[in-house]
C-alpha cells in the first residue's frame, strides 16, 4: 500500500473516532460537572440542616445560662455558688456601667479564688477591650443578650452576656459541656445515612481539628473534601464539611455508565469506520488496477501501431518522392496518407510519452544537434496540412550552432505546438517561430493570431486531458495531453513550456538546457 493511501485511510479511522471520543468524553464531563452540583446541592442542603440543628441546640443552651443567670445579682457569695454548682458556665461575671469588672472583684485581690484568678487571666483580652455588650454584631437579635467568642489556650472560647438597667452580667460557657450538648443533636457516628452515600460530613474547629464526624466512609487514608459550610455567628470558626472516599464520592457512578455506554458505541463505530474505510480502499485498488491495465493496453497498442505506421509512412513517402510524373489524385492521396500517417505517429509518441511518465520512466537521449533543424523537419511535416487552411508560416530561427541536447525532446514540443495551432488558430492565417540560444538555453517562441485563450482557462490548460470547450474545439480531435506532455518534457530537460501574457492570439515559449558541443550530458 502507497504511504499516501496508508496515511488517508489510518485519516478516514482516526479522524472520526478520535471527534467521537472527545465528544464523548465532552458529555461526560459535562454530565459528570451537573452530576456533582446536584450532588454538592443535595450535601449543602444536609450542612445547613445540620447548622440548623445546631443553632437550635446553641439557643436551648443560651436559654438554660440565662436561667441559672437570674436573677441577676451583684451579691459575690451568690454569683461564686452559682458558678460552683452550674454545669454550662465555668464563672458568672459582672460588669458596672462604667465596664469596669466587679466580680470577680478584680480591686481585691486578696478576695479573689484560684479559680477567679485564673478566670481573670483567660479573659483578660476582652476586659482590655472594653467591647463586652457594643456593637450590634454582638446581639444576634440587636436585644440586650449577645454572645462574645474569642480564643484561649486550646481553642475558641465562648461567653454569653445579657444587660439589666445598670449592669452588664455575663457566663463564661463550659466548652467541653456545650460541645457534648451540640453533638448531642448530631446523628450516632456509625448510624446509616443513605443520603451521604460513601461519604462521611465532619464538624471541625477553628484549626481543622476534628470535632465530631459520622457517616459510612471507610477509608480514611484517601479522602477528599467535596463542599464545606461555615456554621453560622457565634460558631463561624467552626466548620461543616462533607468527604468522599476515593477521590470520588459523586459521579462516578455517571461516569462508569457513561463509559459502559460509550466504549461499545466507539467500538462499534471503529468497526463501521474501518470496514467503510476498507471497502473504498479495495474500490480504489480495483479502480487503479483497471486504469493500470487501460494505460498498459493502450502502452502495449501504441508500440503496436508504431511500427506498421512507421512503414506505411516510409513507403508513401518514397512513392511521393518517386520518379516521373504522378497522376495529381495518386500524389494528393498520397500528400493525405503522409500527413495522416505524421499525425497518428505524434499521437503515438504522445501517448507514449504520458505512460512513461505515469510510470516515471521518463529519460533523456542528449546527443549533439542543431536545434534549427530539428524545428524546420517539425515544420516541414506540418506543411501540407498548414498550407491547406490558409496558415502562412514565418521562421526566425537563430539556433544554428550545434549544441548537447534530446532532440526527440525538442521536435515533440515544437510538434505539439504546431499542431495546436493548425487544429485551433488556423483562423489566424499566420504562424510565427523563433529561436535563439542563450546563456546555455535554447529557447524557442510558437504565436499565432487565433482566437487566443481566455484568462480563465490559462491555469488549465497544461492540465492532463483538460480541453476548451468552445465552438473552436466543437469536432477538433485531440487527447487533451499534448501541452502536458510538452511541459513535462521540457522540465525534465530543465527548462520550461509558458503562455506569455497579452498580445493577439497565443504566444508559448520553451526553454531548454543545454550545453555546448560535446558537452557531458
Amino acid at each position: 500500500m502507497k504511504p499516501r493511501l496508508t496515511a488517508v485511510l489510518l485519516l478516514i479511522v482516526a479522524a472520526p473516532l478520535a471527534i467521537v471520543g472527545w465528544l464523548g468524553a465532552r458529555v461526560v464531563r459535562d454530565e459528570q460537572a451537573v452530576v456533582e452540583h446536584r450532588f454538592q446541592e443535595l450535601i449543602g442542603g444536609q450542612l445547613r440542616a445540620v447548622d440548623a440543628a445546631i443553632a437550635t441546640s446553641l439557643d436551648a443552651y443560651r436559654e438554660r445560662v440565662l436561667e441559672q443567670m437570674r436573677p441577676f445579682t451583684p451579691d459575690r457569695a451568690e454569683l461564686r455558688r452559682r458558678s460552683r454548682e452550674s454545669p454550662l458556665a465555668i464563672q458568672f461575671y459582672v460588669l458596672g456601667a462604667d465596664g469596669k469588672v466587679e466580680f470577680p472583684p478584680v480591686d481585691s485581690p486578696g478576695d479573689l479564688a484560684a479559680t477567679e484568678r485564673e478566670a481573670l487571666r483567660r479573659t483578660a483580652q476582652i476586659w482590655d477591650g472594653g467591647d463586652l455588650g457594643a456593637g450590634a454584631g454582638e446581639s444576634e437579635t440587636g436585644s440586650e443578650t449577645g454572645w462574645k467568642a474569642w480564643y484561649w489556650g486550646n481553642g475558641l472560647q465562648m461567653m454569653l452576656w445579657t444587660r439589666d438597667a445598670n449592669r452588664i452580667h455575663a457566663a463564661e460557657i463550659n466548652r467541653t459541656r456545650l460541645l457534648a450538648e451540640l453533638v448531642g443533636a448530631l446523628p450516632e457516628t456509625d448510624a446509616a445515612a443513605p443520603e451521604l452515600a460513601d461519604g462521611r460530613i465532619r464538624l471541625l474547629d477553628a484549626t481543622g481539628a476534628v470535632l465530631y464526624q459520622w457517616g459510612a466512609l471507610e477509608d480514611e487514608d484517601d479522602v477528599r473534601t467535596a463542599v464545606r459550610f461555615p456554621l453560622r455567628a457565634p460558631l463561624n470558626a467552626w466548620t461543616l464539611e462533607y468527604v468522599s472516599g476515593g477521590g470520588a464520592a459523586f459521579g462516578s457512578a455517571v461516569t462508569g455508565g457513561f463509559l459502559l455506554t460509550l466504549i461499545p458505541s466507539l467500538a462499534l463505530l471503529g468497526v463501521v469506520v474501518i470496514g467503510l474505510a476498507y471497502y473504498f480502499y479495495r474500490e480504489q485498488s480495483r479502480e487503479a488496477r483497471e486504469a493500470e491495465q487501460r494505460v498498459s493496453f493502450v502502452n502495449q497498442v501504441s508500440h503496436e501501431l508504431k511500427t506498421p505506421l512507421t512503414n506505411i509512412r516510409m513507403y508513401a513517402e518514397m512513392l511521393e518522392q518517386g520518379p516521373g510524373e504522378a497522376d495529381p489524385r495518386m500524389a494528393r492521396y498520397l500528400g493525405v496518407i503522409v500527413s495522416e500517417s505524421q499525425r497518428l505517429s505524434r499521437l503515438i509518441a504522445n501517448v507514449l510519452t504520458f505512460s512513461r511518465k505515469q510510470h516515471h520512466a521518463l529519460n533523456l537521449r542528449f546527443e549533439d544537434a542543431v536545434p534549427d533543424d530539428v524545428l524546420r523537419t517539425a515544420v516541414e511535416h506540418f506543411r501540407p496540412a498548414l498550407e491547406a487552411k490558409g496558415l502562412a508560416v514565418e521562421l526566425d530561427l537563430r539556433a544554428g550552432e550545434s549544441r548537447r541536447f534530446d532532440p526527440d525532446v525538442l521536435g515533440q514540443i515544437a510538434a505539439n505546438l504546431v499542431s495546436n495551432v493548425e487544429k485551433y488558430a488556423a483562423a489566424g492565417e499566420w504562424l510565427r517561430i523563433e529561436s535563439c540560444l542563450r546563456d546555455g538555453t535554447i529557447e524557442i517562441c510558437v504565436e499565432d493570431r487565433g482566437p487566443g485563450i481566455q484568462e480563465r482557462e490559462r491555469g488549465r490548460i497544461f492540465e492532463p486531458f483538460y480541453r476548451i470547450h468552445n465552438s473552436l474545439t466543437e469536432g477538433v480531435s485531440g487527447t487533451g495531453i499534448g501541452l502536458s506532455i510538452s511541459r513535462d518534457l521540457a522540465r525534465l530537460h530543465g527548462g520550461d513550456v509558458v503562455l506569455e501574457p497579452g498580445g493577439e492570439g497565443a504566444r508559448f515559449r520553451v526553454i531548454l538546457q543545454c550545453q555546448p558541443e560535446g558537452g557531458a550530458a
